[in-house]
């Protein structure tokens, strides 16, 4: 088990990965008892204290454990404890409610300039060779020993400190949001585990509440790391609103806690709360517009400050497999900005042979040929699978390279060299059949 570079705390939770839960137990019991600010090490003790048979002194250090990273902002925090704690034998509607109502739209408490409260730094000990000797029911009471004691003392953080407006809970209702929380399952992840691989179908969204992921996309024999994903960072959420495969993956830096909410257990509480599923959307969209204004390759021929107003012209678009966005021999409808799923880009030459040219993703655009050059599309491009786009109609189109003329500069690039590369597959295509023939 590599712990290199690690902190004890991330040792302890990488022990527990391991399978390890007495090094993992020993470990954090030391932290703990030498700072009982460190709340993650109480997590970890009452989730070892609860496997083994102890949940008692463990629901009732979990139980105070939610209340005290609501005081300190930390929602995933709170969200993991509540699942441990019903794990515990406690009641998690109550509590997931208590979280709800400091975290949502319509709390009094969350604002957009409050800030979690800073973890504490790293807390270092040495093993006591006492410490080191406890094994079996001996370590299990030291552990309960130190709850007990940490639930004796008071806490010190403000009970009505201000929280920050988080991504997703700031735009849901408490209610919905206590719905949300109810789907949270937790998923750990080794040091150098794949968390979600590319390509493959998304069925859940996570949020991350411990540890350091990266987010890479493979395009060919390259790697692109796209983004760095601490605590707090929430990633995969397209697979709560399509099924279309993943547009890149995702791997563990380090031990990394997370909170999982499944697709289907979504979908099965929106059902009974409709509101979850709009709102849920309208997020996805959100993000999804958000993301394609950071990392869009054409968006990126506009400043920066103007992008906003450009995407306003857009209107979104769902195709499901089979769809076409654009036929070839016609002209094409818009502009489309693939937002999420796959398209395959092909055509039939004159001997009626299908011919695959490319497929395209998310932040790459189509229909650019037909607009751009003025003369009907030179491929068809077919959806895989459910694909979001965002299309600038040919009336948007004309206004838009009006205004920002460095669009057409970058769109008329992009054209000329696609519809270049067209007609050299299709050549190549047509090559590779007379050579067939000639033999």
């Amino acid at each position: 088990m590599p712990t290199s570079g690690l902190s004890q705390l991330d040792r302890a939770y990488a022990h527990r990965y391991a399978g390890e839960g007495e090094d993992a137990l020993r470990l954090a019991l030391a932290i703990f008892e030498a700072s009982n600010d460190e709340l993650q090490a109480a997590a970890l003790i009452s989730e070892v204290l609860t496997e083994e048979g102890r949940p008692e002194i463990a629901k009732e250090a979990l139980t105070r454990l939610v209340d005290a990273s609501v005081r300190r902002g930390d929602m995933g925090g709170a969200t993991v404890a509540i699942c441990l704690a019903v794990d515990a034998g406690a009641e998690g509607n109550a509590l997931r409610t208590s979280v709800a109502e400091v975290f949502a739209r319509d709390s009094k408490r969350a604002r957009p300039d409050a800030h979690p409260t800073p973890p504490p730094l790293p807390t270092q000990v040495e093993l006591s060779a006492e410490m080191k000797s406890l094994s079996g029911p001996g370590l299990l009471d030291r552990a309960e020993e130190g709850l007990r004691a940490w639930l004796a003392t008071a806490d010190p953080a403000d009970a009505d400190a201000p929280v920050p407006q988080l991504p997703l809970s700031s735009a849901l209702a408490s209610a919905t949001l206590g719905r949300l929380l109810e789907a949270a399952t937790i998923s750990d992840a080794a040091a150098g585990a794949t968390i979600i691989d590319q390509g493959a179908e998304g069925k859940a969204a996570f949020l991350v509440v411990r540890g350091m992921a990266e987010a890479v996309r493979t395009a060919g024999e390259s790697e692109v790391r796209l983004a760095a994903l601490g605590p707090g960072a929430l990633f995969g959420e397209m697979a709560l609103v399509s099924d279309a495969p993943r547009a890149a993956s995702v791997r563990a830096l380090e031990p990394t806690r997370m909170l999982c909410f499944p697709r289907d257990t979504l979908e099965k509480l929106a059902k009974r709360d409709p509101s979850l599923g709009r709102e849920l959307g309208s997020f996805c969209q959100a993000r999804m517009v958000a993301n394609l204004m950071r990392h869009s390759g054409i968006l990126a021929a506009v400043e920066v400050g103007e992008r906003e107003e450009l995407m306003a012209r857009f209107e979104t678009r769902t195709f499901e497999a089979g769809e076409r966005l654009v036929t070839h021999d016609e002209e094409a409808g818009g502009l489309f900005l693939l937002a999420s799923g796959t398209v395959a880009v092909s055509r039939v030459d004159e001997d009626g042979d299908h011919i695959h040219i490319t497929d395209l993703g998310p932040g790459d655009v189509v229909g650019e040929i037909s607009l751009v050059l003025r003369r009907p599309a030179t491929a068809d491009v077919t959806a895989r699978h459910h694909t979001v786009a965002l299309e600038l109609s040919r009336d948007q189109f004309q206004q838009a390279i009006k205004k920002y003329p460095t669009l057409l500069g970058e769109l008329y690039e992009l054209a000329t060299t696609r519809d270049e590369e067209t007609r050299s597959v299709v050549a190549q295509e047509a090559l590779d059949v007379e050579d067939v023939v000639l033999l």
